[in-house]
């Protein structure tokens, strides 16, 4: 990701790296794995069919149950995009559609879980280009820092199950908040680690940042009620 700063008042412009239908849903996710590791991984359907579960689950909901689906989403990236996608590496050109098959970018690592998730958005262009418009364009509440303890200290007065999208200097990735903490899942470019989730008190990538935006994902309603029309 680049980052420039216009003239007029430094605006930030940061950059992506190149239930059944009639009961209510409780938000729980597909897999029902917290935080699985690569020993899981052999356990796990396959990832066809655990976007099809998605696609089930999330037409399931009502439209007034705004909470549940939030819920569901939260666990849903926290947990299961996670538990698929974890360690598979990084790369500036990766574009990789299925976890583990290849490498991915940054920003590819977003749209393309949230595209697999069900989400109508245009996903080559939102990974290729500034992770501002892409946060501007999924993402209500949007804040801008100076500082990784101005970010921090914002979070920690969040409420929990909350998903964010986060853009860096030079890189992008999902922030995601409960009740054990706050967390930045995101394709690491450090020595091309890949999908990492992580306490962002322990993230060099956000530490060693300077500038900040972020976005609430979970928190557009419209956006929401979408994807579970869709």
């Amino acid at each position: 990701m680049n980052l420039y700063l216009p003239v007029f008042i430094s605006i930030l412009l940061l950059f992506s790296c190149n239930e059944p239908t009639s009961k209510q849903n409780t938000g729980n996710s597909v897999t029902g794995y917290n935080n699985a590791t690569v020993d899981f991984k052999r356990t796990l359907p396959d990832y066809s069919q655990f976007k099809s579960a998605v696609a089930i689950q999330r037409k399931s909901f009502k439209k007034d149950s705004v909470q549940a689906i939030r819920q569901f989403l939260y666990k849903t990236i926290s947990d299961d995009i996670f538990s698929y996608w974890e360690g598979t590496k990084w790369d500036f050109n990766g574009t990789v559609r299925e976890p583990g098959k290849g490498e991915i970018a940054c920003g590819y690592f977003i749209t393309n879980t949230l595209d697999d998730l069900g989400f109508k958005l245009n996903r080559v262009k939102l990974a290729q280009g500034v992770s501002s418009k892409l946060i501007k364009t999924l993402c209500l509440n949007i804040r801008n820092f100076d500082s990784f303890s101005g970010l921090s200290n914002y979070l920690q007065s969040e409420p929990d199950s909350s998903v964010y999208i986060i853009g860096l200097d030079y890189h992008t990735g999902y922030i995601l908040k409960d009740s054990t903490g706050i967390y930045f899942l995101h394709s690491n470019y450090i020595n091309r680690v890949g999908v990492v989730k992580e306490k962002i008190d322990a993230s060099t990538n956000l530490r060693s940042n300077r500038n900040f935006m972020i976005g609430n994902l979970s928190q557009n309603k419209r956006l929401l009620q979408e994807w579970i029309k869709s």
